[in-house]
């Protein structure tokens, strides 16, 4: 759902919002939450209940008008800001959503680390992951440059 709105370059629907928490945000080394768990969740955040079929119409698009509670609900289960839902150009969320999982999962356990550095240190983390990234992508356009002084 989500990805073809991305790749067409469409907004994304609330449905394809939701969908893309559910696909993105597990528990740590687990499967995806089920319906049921997540409404269990909202409904201890929310002190309302919330069938797991309200969830589902939410996630397939069946039903695009949830209330506040429902939104804030959603929000506190998954780590998200309620505005994810609204927000005119959620990529980036997108983005920090898988960062999230991955920080919440084995994935990023040492990445917490990262935090405990200097800024000095944090920088030059940093650029390492850069490189990295610059080098995975086949984008390797540096050479030994000497001085030729």
């Amino acid at each position: 759902m989500e990805k073809d709105r991305e790749v067409r370059g469409e907004q994304m629907t609330l449905a394809d919002r939701i969908d893309l928490l559910f696909r993105t945000v597990h528990p740590a080394g687990g499967k995806p939450y089920s319906l049921e768990y997540v409404a269990s969740g909202i409904e201890k955040i929310t002190g309302e209940k919330i069938s797991a079929n309200a969830i589902w119409k939410l996630r397939k698009g069946k039903s695009a008008n949830p209330t506040k509670k429902t939104i804030e609900g959603l929000a506190g289960f998954f780590g998200v800001p309620p505005s994810y839902f609204f927000d005119e150009a959620p990529e980036r969320a997108g983005e920090e959503l898988r960062l999230l999982a991955a920080m919440r999962d084995g994935r990023g356990a040492r990445l917490r680390s990262f935090l405990d550095l200097s800024p000095a240190g944090q920088e030059m983390v940093a650029e390492l992951i850069a490189y990295a990234a610059h080098m995975e992508q086949g984008k390797d356009d540096t050479s030994d440059q000497k001085d030729t002084e």
